[in-house]
């Protein structure tokens, strides 16, 4: 497991289906500017069977509580785009009453690192809503920079939206480091 100071991130159990199977299936768990898309419990066991949801293409880290265990929100982590080694990342804290405390920005940090460490890229990018303060707030607060508005490129609740676009370079990273951010 990955530790910080709050949090870990660590990949997914079997014991961890259960969970996965709640929060796919019920969009108000994950939020209102996720898709609204419910995911059926056979497609879980299936992508566990699959992949156990790690491969090259795409990872789910779950996002732990470090002073009990609990698991409260996940972080993903994907190819950018097939030309390039970019890739994009996201986060979601399942757990409503833990929202807003910085635990989604220190497992954001956390993948940060452990991607810049140990793949070769030389960027990461995230979107959001542009409603969707608090997860720029997580992006900024990790170094990502804005770099411009998508526009209807996300599709939720019906309604395709407008999303920011953040990246991070190696170099960003970094720099930031060598500061002790």
């Amino acid at each position: 497991m990955l530790r910080g100071q709050r949090v870990g991130l660590r990949h997914v159990t079997e014991d961890d289906l259960p969970w996965l199977k709640r929060v796919s299936g019920d969009p108000q768990l994950r939020g209102p500017f996720t898709g609204t898309r419910m995911l059926a419990p056979h497609k879980v066991d299936q992508r566990w069977r699959e992949h156990g949801f790690a491969s090259e293409d795409a990872e789910r880290l779950l996002i732990c509580h470090l002073i009990d265990g609990s698991v409260i929100g996940d972080v993903v982590h994907f190819s950018a785009a097939r030309y390039t080694t970019a890739r994009e990342i996201g986060w979601s804290l399942t757990e409503v009453s833990l929202r807003g405390q910085g635990l989604a920005s220190e497992a954001a940090a956390l993948l940060v690192d452990y991607l810049f460490e140990n793949l070769e890229i030389n960027r990461l990018q995230c979107g959001m809503s542009v409603h969707n303060h608090a997860s720029r707030r997580v992006a900024e607060k990790c170094g990502f920079q804005h770099e411009g508005v998508q526009r209807g490129v996300v599709f939720v609740g019906g309604e395709y939206v407008d999303s920011h676009l953040l990246s991070m370079l190696r170099s960003d990273w970094q720099a930031l480091r060598q500061r002790g951010a």
